[in-house]
């Protein structure tokens, strides 16, 4: 097995490399940025890679570098931490078969877990989604800035269960207001990207 780590900030890329001094994988790699990374990727080959994509959270215009980094990734568990104090989560949350996001504040209960068990994450029985389908097509709606009356009425539901959706979608993502949701959504977007692909508010909070 294979580590890739991702930072702008060399403290941290030294720091979670330090965490695996003892072979638990054969090879640790680091790179400062996505575009670095793509380019070790193809030979690296790496089964872990830890990223920090902040700054991609802050943007809501596509990323084609990021793009095209997640898509390379698809044979890699994917461990994705925020400088945020959100998601609310003590556990990474699991958004699809092979990707995890979490918030930096727990980083080190996650490098304790991956040193007790690399594969303590992974689940390769199953397609994952973290969201229902319907959900998705709310959350479609809603990131269009569309009423809830309007998507209860696109949707052939009640407003009330339009209500219900965006809860869940909130609880999900263990965050507690729309700023928050659409700050990881600017993330979450490149993973579900065939069924939300259009530009989301230009809202962020960090």
């Amino acid at each position: 097995m294979k580590l890739l780590i991702v930072d702008a900030c060399c403290f941290t890329r030294l720091g979670i490399a330090s965490h695996f001094t003892d072979n638990i994988f054969t090879s640790v790699r680091c790179s400062q940025s996505i575009d670095a990374a793509l380019l070790l990727l193809a030979n690296f080959q790496p089964s872990h890679i830890l990223v920090n994509l902040t700054n991609y959270c802050r943007h809501s215009e596509n990323n084609l570098l990021l793009e095209a980094f997640i898509n390379a990734t698809q044979s890699s568990t994917l461990h994705i931490y925020l400088e945020t104090p959100y998601p609310y989560s003590e556990k990474p949350i699991r958004i699809t078969d092979n990707a995890f996001l979490f918030s930096k504040t727990i980083l080190a209960c996650v490098l304790r877990s991956l040193r007790k068990n690399t594969t303590a994450l992974v689940d390769n029985n199953h397609k994952y989604s973290l969201f229902s389908p319907q959900e998705l097509a709310v959350m479609k709606y809603w990131l269009a800035e569309t009423a809830n009356y309007h998507i209860a009425k696109k949707l052939q539901i009640s407003t009330h269960t339009v209500y219900v959706h965006k809860r869940h979608i909130m609880e999900k993502t263990y965050t507690r207001n729309r700023l928050e949701f659409y700050t990881l959504y600017n993330v979450l977007r490149y993973f579900y990207p065939t069924t939300l692909n259009h530009s989301p508010l230009n809202l962020v909070a960090v």
